[in-house]
């Protein structure tokens, strides 16, 4: 994509701040915490719980995974903000109908 969009060697900084901040954003840790009526999870004995910290509630969990997508957020806007800096119109453009190509779209089914 990099050769499609023509980045010059000025740009390549801004480039793979942006590229490695979407790629960041995108890897979504899996699984997501268990939820509250799964089977319970053995802990390893050196855990929270055996050193006297109470385990992490669901809710908890996933408000923490949840603020962690939050801080690779506003890394991913202000890096696509600093993107925007050194690109050119026709740059942006043609990362932006690049970007659109790879949209999957909704799954099957959803209207």
């Amino acid at each position: 994509m990099e050769t499609m969009i023509g980045i010059h060697v000025a740009q390549l900084d801004a480039w793979r701040d942006y590229t490695a901040a979407l790629a960041d954003f995108l890897d979504v840790p899996h699984p997501m915490p268990q939820g509250p009526f799964s089977a319970p999870e053995t802990k390893p004995s050196g855990s929270d719980t055996a050193a006297g910290k109470p385990s992490g509630l669901f809710g908890e969990e996933i408000a923490d995974h949840v603020l962690n997508q939050a801080v690779k957020a506003r890394v991913l806007k202000d890096k696509a903000a600093a993107l925007r800096t050194v690109l050119t119109a026709y740059q942006l453009q043609k990362l932006e109908d690049a970007e659109r190509s790879l949209d999957p779209g909704p799954p099957h089914g959803f209207h």
